[in-house]
């Protein structure tokens, strides 16, 4: 049976970014058990399925896709905060919270979404409290290019199996350049671990599965909770199996191809039922809060853990409560003062535009 809803919102799918930050956050106040990469890569996963399927979604009930419109939505959700992050960032290092130095070349970088290149960039050092947003150099050239591609597919008139066919090639291709750069170039890990060309495929096996089995949009007659269930507990089981393995070349190259591919069955099974204990759980109050913040929340956590670990203590246990609720408060300051006007302003401009088309349409009549 085909899974509906009575708006957008995608059930479970906050508490899933929830899940993504705590992770991060652990990983980065000095619990070295905890994954932190892993939540970078459930991040990726999340936003391949969840910006295909609005694209696909605004394709099924207007038989097009605006890809200006869709552009001017990222750029008023991204860009606002952005800049928020990096002034505390650039005013923590100046006010000497941060041990950072500041290179304006640095700051361009940012500005061009290149932080994930950086450290090939000779004299080149991004500010201390902005290094993760490499993973957001990563999004932002996949919201650049995808939508692009996507709708040319759609308008070629492409099937939805060859769609999903034409990106896993693109999956394949990604596991064995990083395999090359390991094995043949032998880089430093970090190259691989952060690179747009080596880390997309981590968003497109979220597009494929948007794309050819979307639990929102598609009917699968033959399927049952039971086999679902068990999909999912059997992903769960390969992801933890390659989180635990520590050899280095596995890590950099074949994780990321096997996370993709055992995420799936996860997502599948919590949008798909939403009325299922682990998705409840995940739509608690709690959740569903953190995973609205967590957007602000990755932005600046780092630059609020680094001056906690400089001037307050590195206790994990203490800088993590310390870091999270500082960057809470910061982030519902963000969303109250920056994320709704800047929300505000976009729904107006989007208004404008369709207004323009309106208008244009009609004086071609």
């Amino acid at each position: 049976m085909q899974n509906t809803r009575s708006s957008d919102r995608i059930q479970g799918l906050d508490g899933i970014r929830a899940c993504a930050f705590l992770l991060v956050l652990g990983g980065h106040c000095g619990l070295k058990w905890i994954p932190n990469g892993f939540g970078v890569t459930v991040f990726f996963f999340l936003s391949g399925y969840l910006i295909t399927t609005l694209l696909r979604l605004e394709w099924t009930r207007t038989g097009s896709v605006s890809v200006s419109r869709f552009y001017i939505r990222r750029a008023f959700r991204i860009l606002p905060p952005l800049y928020c992050a990096m002034l505390l960032a650039l005013a923590a290092a100046w006010l000497g919270l941060l041990h950072s130095e500041v290179q304006w070349r640095a700051i361009g970088a940012i500005q061009f979404f290149l932080t994930n290149y950086a450290e090939q960039m000779p004299g080149l050092t991004i500010p201390l409290g902005l290094s993760p947003l490499w993973s957001l150099a990563v999004e932002e050239h996949y919201y650049l290019l995808f939508p692009l591609i996507y709708c040319i597919l759609l308008r070629a008139g492409v099937r939805r199996s060859r769609q999903a066919a034409l990106l896993g090639v693109v999956c394949v291709a990604a596991l064995v350049w990083r395999a090359v750069l390991m094995g043949h170039f032998h880089v430093f890990w970090n190259r691989v671990y952060t690179g747009t060309d080596t880390r997309v495929d981590s968003i497109l096996f979220g597009a494929i599965m948007a794309i050819a089995a979307n639990p929102i949009m598609d009917r699968f007659p033959g399927l049952t909770r039971k086999w679902s269930g068990g999909a999912a507990l059997l992903g769960i089981l390969v992801l933890l199996v390659s989180i635990s393995m520590r050899d280095e070349m596995f890590r950099q190259t074949a994780r990321y191809s096997i996370q993709g591919l055992a995420l799936a069955p996860v997502f599948f099974y919590i949008v798909r039922y939403p009325e299922s204990i682990v998705t409840r759980l995940l739509e608690c109050r709690f959740m569903t809060t953190v995973g609205d913040w967590s957007y602000a929340l990755y932005l600046v956590h780092y630059t609020v853990m680094f001056s906690i670990n400089t001037w307050i203590t590195t206790n994990p246990v203490v800088t993590i409560i310390l870091t999270f609720t500082i960057s809470c408060a910061l982030a519902e300051v963000m969303r109250r003062f920056v994320e709704r006007p800047a929300a505000r302003l976009r729904n107006r401009v989007l208004d404008k535009s369709r207004a323009s088309v309106m208008t244009q349409a009609v004086s071609n009549v």
